[in-house]
């Protein structure tokens, strides 16, 4: 499956379309995710989403620490749900904290990917393994 790059941003950036389930397993959010390699995590998503899945009933005991690329570190909730991607359900770690407001996708989620970026076309290819 080939997925246009998103140009919301400049340069454009490659995006993937997921869906975040509630522990409550009824109810999801569909979301554009963009694809972040640095960020070491599954999802991160902004306070007030994470709040209306109702993830605060699954969050891990601790929080997780984040780093902004200004230095500022920050503690963020982290809780454990499912994520779909492409139709393939996984099991992933979902960050938030108030002062987020961005949707990515890290490494966790991406390392259970076949992805090729296609800089010049501007568009990712998404293999399910």
């Amino acid at each position: 499956m080939k997925i246009p790059y998103s140009r919301e941003r400049t340069p454009p950036i490659p995006v993937l379309k997921a869906r975040i389930f509630s522990p409550l397993k009824n109810e999801y959010a569909e979301l554009t995710l963009h694809v972040d390699t640095g960020f070491d995590g599954g999802v991160l998503i902004p306070f007030d989403l994470y709040e209306e899945l109702k993830l605060t009933l699954v969050e891990e005991p601790y929080p997780a620490r984040g780093v902004f690329p200004s230095g500022l570190a920050i503690e963020l909730y982290v809780a454990v749900t499912d994520v779909e991607i492409n139709g393939l359900r996984l099991t992933a770690h979902v960050y938030s904290s108030p002062l987020i407001l961005k949707k990515l996708a890290g490494r966790e989620i991406l390392n259970k990917l076949i992805l090729t970026l296609n800089g010049p076309k501007e568009e990712l290819e998404l293999l399910i393994p």
